[in-house]
C-alpha cells in the first residue's frame, strides 16, 4: 500500500469486482445488509443516504497533481479519525497497531 505524507484514511474502499470474486453469497447478503443498514442511519442524521466518491490509487502518476488540488483546498491534512483504525500490510498480513488497553 503506498501512502503519501499527510494522507488522511478517511473512506474505506473495496473494487466491486472483489466483492465478486472473493465473497460468497452469504458475505455479499452481510454486506449488503450493513451497507443498507448506515444508508439507513445517515438519512435519520440528516445526511444523505448514499454518496459518490471519485477515488484515485496513489501509484498513479499524477496522484501530486491532485494532492495539490485538494491542498489548496483544505481538503488535505492529518487529523486521525476516532473512527478510523490504521493498519499497515506487512508480507501480506494486515498489522494493527497495538492497542491502549
Amino acid at each position: 500500500m503506498t501512502t503519501i505524507p499527510g494522507m488522511e484514511i478517511k473512506f474505506t474502499v473495496i473494487k466491486n469486482a472483489d466483492i465478486e470474486d472473493y465473497l460468497d453469497e452469504g458475505e455479499k447478503s452481510d454486506l449488503s445488509r450493513m451497507l443498507w443498514k448506515i444508508g439507513k442511519l445517515r438519512k435519520i442524521d440528516g445526511k444523505e443516504a448514499e454518496q459518490t466518491h471519485l477515488v484515485i490509487s496513489t501509484d498513479e502518476p499524477y496522484v501530486q497533481k491532485v494532492v495539490d488540488i485538494l491542498k489548496e483546498n483544505s481538503h488535505w491534512g492529518t487529523e486521525q479519525d476516532p473512527n478510523q483504525l490504521q493498519f499497515e500490510i506487512v508480507d501480506d498480513v494486515m498489522v494493527f497497531p497495538a492497542s491502549e488497553d
